[in-house]
């Protein structure tokens, strides 16, 4: 099992910034995550949230989607976690693919809402073009996202990058894709080996179980975990590296990487 470091090395670094998501691979982690949103005058940026308010300093409250390159470059999105990160900056998706390192890989999730909108196709030909023009092997890139339609369309357009379907387990508001028992995973299953879609990324939930994993491998497709909060414990990591998960996502790979043998590196 390898470890993804969810917006980077997020625990203790302020996420979706460069400064996370090489820490993330500085603490061993195979692959660090990031969440995209295209800006108005069609930058790619790392942001979680459809609004800077949470994350900025004094609580600048801009929608990405809404707001210009020039506007969001401005502000300081790392003093809120602590003084050390003051001044850091919200990057560009090129600049962080041209910081990954060689060996080592990227989660890419495209945004779609907070309730699940679905997200903006005009990010298919964006993406396209920028892995022509940094020439980014596809061993480098995971594509993830909730949108599994707008994930359907992307890896036909970009058919050698990796993507896996993003699902949910809580109750979220909106329309959210949905693994919270056998017939759900299975459907799942069936749709991405129809689409051509490489893995299964869920969310931890007590119901996955190692019958589950080898479901999801019989049909040639990996099976990765995403979690957070309460859920994002070694014991939690153990139990998935037993049953055969292939990636877990966490916010603090160097903490969960201390627990688990080398492998995982």
């Amino acid at each position: 099992m390898k470890i993804v470091g969810h917006r980077g090395a997020s625990e203790d670094a302020p996420e979706n910034t460069l400064q996370s998501m090489k820490l993330a691979w500085e603490q061993g982690a195979y692959a660090a995550e990031c969440d995209i949103i295209r800006t108005d005058d069609g930058k790619l940026v790392l942001m979680h949230d459809d609004s800077t308010k949470r994350t900025a300093l004094d609580g600048v409250d801009l929608l990405v989607e809404h707001t210009d390159w020039n506007d969001l470059n401005k502000l300081d999105v790392g003093s809120w976690k602590g003084e050390k990160w003051k001044g850091v900056k919200i990057p560009l998706l090129e600049d962080v693919l041209r910081a990954i390192p060689d060996g080592n890989h990227l989660y890419i999730e495209v945004k779609s809402g907070d309730t699940n909108r679905g997200a903006d196709p005009r990010v298919i030909d964006d993406l396209e073009n920028l892995l022509e023009k940094e020439k980014i092997s596809p061993e480098k890139i995971t594509f993830i996202c909730f949108d599994h339609d707008f994930l359907n369309r992307l890896k036909k357009r970009v058919p050698r990058y990796n993507a896996y379907y993003l699902t949910s387990f809580a109750e979220f508001p909106g329309k959210w894709p949905d693994v919270r028992n056998e017939v759900e995973l299975e459907m799942y299953i069936r749709e991405a080996h129809k689409n051509g879609i490489d893995g299964l990324d869920m969310e931890n939930s007590p119901v996955i179980t190692k019958e589950w994993v080898e479901k999801i491998h019989g049909k040639g497709l990996k099976a990765a975990i995403w979690s957070y909060s309460k859920d994002d414990t070694l014991e939690n990591a153990l139990k998935y590296k037993d049953i055969g998960v292939d990636f877990l996502t966490t916010n603090m790979p160097a903490r969960i990487l201390q627990g688990l043998d080398p492998s995982c590196r």
